[in-house]
């Protein structure tokens, strides 16, 4: 899967081709007030509607249509909704790069997200310690003092 500049990302059935040109970038800035880097950071933080607002701004979308279509298909703590918040960052990382470097970036940005959709690896075939109990204490009773006892030195006369 390969992470373009232009990236095409769905929300239930519909798709939305989200696009990187600069008018659409500068848009972003201005709708969030801030540089589009800072957006970047922000998107695994953002809430609902303002992920609407950048799908909007990044697709030309209808952002009410958009938010109740995220209303309506991903329960907000899934990892399916941090999968598509995943997406957005990445298709703002790539379209942020020099256009030399897109394509090195695209890959790398795929591979990220292949990674997030794998489910790791597993801990079947790994070894582990086997736990028998407590060790075994060999019946004494002890006071927790040493064993051998110290004279008291008697006081200092003078």
């Amino acid at each position: 899967m390969m992470v373009s500049p232009e990236r095409q990302i769905k929300i239930g059935d519909k798709p939305y081709s989200l696009d990187s040109n600069f008018k659409t970038l500068r848009a972003i800035q201005h709708a969030f007030n801030q540089d589009i880097l800072q957006v970047q950071i922000r998107i695994l933080d953002m809430r609902q509607d303002e992920i609407a607002r950048l799908i909007a701004l990044g697709s030309g979308g209808n952002e009410e249509e958009i938010g109740q279509a995220l209303f309506d298909e991903f329960d907000i703590t899934s990892t399916e909704y941090q999968f598509l918040k995943a997406e957005l960052l990445a298709w703002l990382a790539v379209a942020m790069t020099p256009k030399r470097d897109r394509e090195k970036k695209s890959q790398q940005m795929a591979e990220l997200i292949a990674d997030l959709h794998s489910p790791g690896p597993s801990t079947k075939s790994s070894a582990s310690v086997s736990f028998d109990g407590p060790p075994e204490t060999s019946g004494k009773a002890t006071s927790g003092k040493s064993p051998t006892p110290t004279k008291a030195t008697p006081p200092a006369k003078g």
